[in-house]
């Protein structure tokens, strides 16, 4: 597709994804980069943020739920016979990049509000990205992979 509309992309590049398998594999590896990010850098940025103990302990847990995350994606690749690889989850760096601009804006002792909104959005977004790939690995007869 064209950055101008109505016109055609002066090189037409062929499709990189080719079969179910293929796409699942894609999902997978944006679910990778999903956890890692969060586990690495977005959870333990939110505990340095978050004034509050009992949010403080819910992001605590979420942090090691996470961690988890991570590691059955890459046995999910392992499954699949694949070494685990991630790919860029753009919604993931748009959640952020909203994060980062809006928390500034407000003052420190309701920032956390802002942080909770974020990580909800963020929770949303990996919902989605987990629905895929267990519905691409369930079409495919996969369901040790889900």
């Amino acid at each position: 597709m064209s950055a101008v509309p109505g016109k055609s992309p002066a090189v037409k590049l062929p499709p990189q994804v080719e079969s179910a398998r293929e796409l699942l594999l894609e999902e997978l590896a944006r679910l990778l980069t999903i956890e890692e990010t969060l586990a690495k850098l977005m959870l333990p940025e939110l505990l340095r943020e978050v004034e509050d103990d009992g949010l403080k302990q819910a992001v605590q847990e979420h942090l090691e739920e996470t961690r988890g995350h991570a590691g059955r994606i890459k046995e999910a690749f392992l499954t699949l016979g694949v070494q685990p690889f991630g790919r860029p989850a753009y919604g993931l760096d748009g959640l952020r990049t909203e994060l980062e601009a809006a928390a500034p804006k407000v003052v420190p002792g309701a920032r956390s509000a802002v942080h909770v909104a974020a990580a909800m959005g963020t929770e949303h977004y990996e919902i989605n990205a987990y629905e895929a790939a267990i519905r691409l690995a369930d079409a495919l007869g996969a369901e040790n992979v889900g």
